[in-house]
């Protein structure tokens, strides 16, 4: 609590004791008690506004720990007693309490109208804390914004940024502060809440004349025996999700899917992976694929593009000297 504070607490408490001794145990205030009794009224609200923001102001020193959250919650919240305190001060003075009560929501209006920024994050916030859509550390999609949540507070959540210009998603170095408004209008794309397992695809380009059946069945073997810890925790997690979620699929085994592209067969690898871990895995996959390939001669990995190549005829030249 300020020192400016106290002093307003202190004078205005002294203001209360002594205008209600004078009203009510002696009579100097005979021929204006009506005024006195207002004036005691307005004491006593703006004492209790003092109070008020002081208490309030000590809860958000303790619980709030991030500065910009601290100042915004208490630049609003003294904004909302300044109001509560004029509103009371003019019923106190004035009798036609109908039009100063209309008057006073249009006014309360205007000052929401102007921070509506600031209450719809703050809504943001309360929303989140209490539908829990996402909590630190969840891995999310809001928008263009991808990153880890590092921290949620009042008005805005902080993101380790993945993606931009890094592919694989991992970190970009940048942190992102984006306001707690937006899971009020946007839709909000959890990577790691309740199963925090996604799919990745690797594809393999073979030469038409390889055996495709083969390096299907080397693929799976080589995957399934890099990921196989996944492919067990992962079907823990669906089989706890089906008691809140209505599951229709379990199957999180690796699959692969063959296609024909042209010149090329494209062997499209499904498998899942942490989300967090995607290229790391992504990378380990590759090199071995490439590795048990490389020893298998009917296996070749690329496509051949025919090219025409036509002679060009030989071009006769022929001098010609002059006298």
């Amino acid at each position: 609590m300020s020192g400016r504070a106290n002093i307003a607490i202190l004078f205005f408490t002294a203001l209360v004791l002594i205008l209600s001794y004078l009203n009510y145990f002696t009579d100097y205030a005979t021929n204006y008690g009506t005024l006195v009794v207002k004036l005691i009224h307005a004491s006593l609200i703006i004492l209790l506004a003092y109070l008020l923001g002081a208490f309030l102001g000590n809860i958000i020193m303790e619980r709030v720990h991030d500065t910009r959250d601290r100042y915004t919650l208490r630049k609003v919240s003294s904004i909302f007693i300044t109001l509560l305190a004029v509103g009371s001060l003019l019923i106190v003075f004035f009798k036609e309490t109908t039009t100063l009560i209309i008057a006073y929501g249009i006014f309360s209006a205007g000052i929401v109208i102007t921070l509506q920024d600031v209450f719809r994050n703050f809504a943001g916030g309360i929303i989140i804390l209490f539908s829990k859509s996402f909590r630190a550390g969840d891995r999310i999609q809001v928008d263009d914004c991808y990153g880890d949540v590092l921290d949620i507070a009042y008005f805005h959540t902080t993101l380790m940024e993945i993606r931009e210009w890094v592919d694989g998603d991992q970190y970009s170095g940048r942190i992102l502060n984006v306001p707690n408004s937006f899971v009020l209008n946007n839709t909000v794309k959890n990577y790691t809440r309740d199963f925090s397992f996604i799919w990745d695809e690797v594809t393999i380009m073979l030469a038409p004349e390889s055996n495709w059946e083969k390096a299907k069945s080397n693929a799976l073997e080589t995957t399934n025996e890099l990921i196989k810890d996944y492919v067990e925790h992962s079907k823990r997690e669906l089989a706890n999700m089906e008691q809140r979620y209505l599951l229709t699929s379990y199957d999180v085994d690796t699959k692969v899917f063959m296609q024909i592209e042209g010149d090329r067969i494209e062997m499209h690898l499904r498998y899942v992976v942490d989300p967090k871990k995607r290229r790391h895995v992504n990378d380990m996959i590759v090199r071995n694929l490439l590795e048990v390939f490389a020893d298998e001669s009917d296996i070749l990995i690329g496509s051949i593009s025919s090219i025409e190549v036509t002679k060009m005829p030989e071009i006769k030249t022929i001098s010609y000297s002059g006298k």
